[in-house]
């Protein structure tokens, strides 16, 4: 004989199970720095994401505003369970609690400034009153690290801002511009696509690549499965078509203690 408490049990386990599932069903937003193009940023990274979705069980969907400034203020509200930056560094959003789980592998990244190729320009010294672009005056390698070289060197320019890192090359590429700060690794894969040479007048020291951080309203072991994830595309011959794709060699482990140099630069442009 089903009783009135029986039934009300049963309905509140179905709505637990349906509840659970849709929890485990719903997305979580995974923020991307705004390098490139929306169009280029889901062609690299979409990929990744549906990686790490099947190989994690936890669904991931990029997320992103239209530029650098709304994606930050995207992270300062909270918005992105996922991200991979390092704006978060920047001591404006100490307080906002993301901590570091992983990093795009390979060799460390510097800030390069740039010129054509034929370019008369040879030193950071005759930068003076030039035009520079910079992706964005929250740019890490892109200005912060270009802006403490010119101000040792005593050089002011006249600043141009192309968005993201592709604005910058595009800009230089065209002669809209004198020169152009950005990441190391983005001059060169830029150059190869577009079949362009420049020449590089200042090349930084050595930092570590963007991270990987999650919000602190994950759960550990939900982030603990898409860091694994992550750190698996490496090794796992299924991800290597991925990484191909987006030029990558995968991610590695990082902690937040790895980029105190980045916060150091930061805490020098005062940001």
């Amino acid at each position: 004989m089903i009783t009135l408490r029986s039934a009300l049990l049963a309905v509140l386990a179905v709505v637990a199970v349906v509840t659970g599932a849709t929890a485990q069903e719903t997305p979580l937003s995974f923020g991307i720095l705004n390098q490139q193009s929306a169009a280029l940023t889901a062609e690299r990274w979409n990929p990744i994401l549906h990686y790490v979705t099947t190989r994690s069980g936890v669904p991931l969907r990029l997320k992103m505003g239209p530029t650098v400034q709304e994606t930050d203020a995207m992270m300062a509200r909270g918005e992105f369970d996922f991200m991979y930056t390092n704006h978060n560094f920047q001591s404006a959003y100490d307080a906002l609690g993301y901590r570091v789980i992983a990093k795009w592998a390979g060799e460390a990244i510097r800030s390069v400034i740039a010129v054509p190729a034929d370019s008369p320009i040879t030193s950071v010294a005759q930068l003076a009153d030039k035009r520079v672009a910079f992706p964005s005056r929250d740019a890490f390698v892109g200005y912060a690290v270009p802006l403490v070289a010119l101000r040792k060197a005593g050089v002011r320019v006249a600043e141009v801002f192309g968005a993201n890192q592709e604005g910058v090359l595009a800009q230089l590429k065209a002669r809209r511009v004198d020169a152009g700060a950005v990441n190391s690794r983005f001059l060169e894969q830029y150059s190869q696509r577009e079949h362009v040479q420049f020449r590089k007048i200042f090349v930084s020291d050595a930092y570590p690549e963007l991270a990987v951080i999650v919000h602190p309203r994950v759960p550990a072991p939900v982030a603990a499965r898409v860091r694994d994830a992550l750190l698996a595309m490496k090794n796992d011959p299924n991800a290597a078509p991925v990484l191909g794709r987006a030029k990558s060699k995968g991610f590695e482990p990082a902690t937040d203690g790895d980029y105190e140099g980045v916060r150091t630069v930061y805490r020098l442009i005062k940001q």
